[in-house]
């Protein structure tokens, strides 16, 4: 009886240990959020994307940024929304 117990014990105990110890994705890093423009980091009402694409997201002919989590700058690039 233990001989069998024993390995059913260790894979339940892996699996589950993996499960419970991996880190969940940051669902902040991927959303949807208005632009900001530049130098200003005044917001405008274009709704962009943080997931990564080659179209930047833009207002008229200027390219929009992500506010900074302080609230002080903005200087990570925004996405068009695919």
């Amino acid at each position: 009886m233990k001989t069998k117990f024993l390995p059913m014990l260790a894979i339940v105990l892996a699996v589950g240990g993996a499960f419970a110890f991996n880190k969940a994705p940051e669902k902040s890093a991927l959303v949807d959020i208005n632009g900001v423009l530049p130098g200003s980091c005044e917001e405008v009402s274009v709704i962009c994307t943080t997931i990564p694409n080659p179209n930047f997201c833009t207002s008229g002919s200027s390219w929009l940024y992500r506010m900074n989590a302080a609230g002080t700058a903005c200087p990570d690039h925004l996405y068009r929304k695919q």
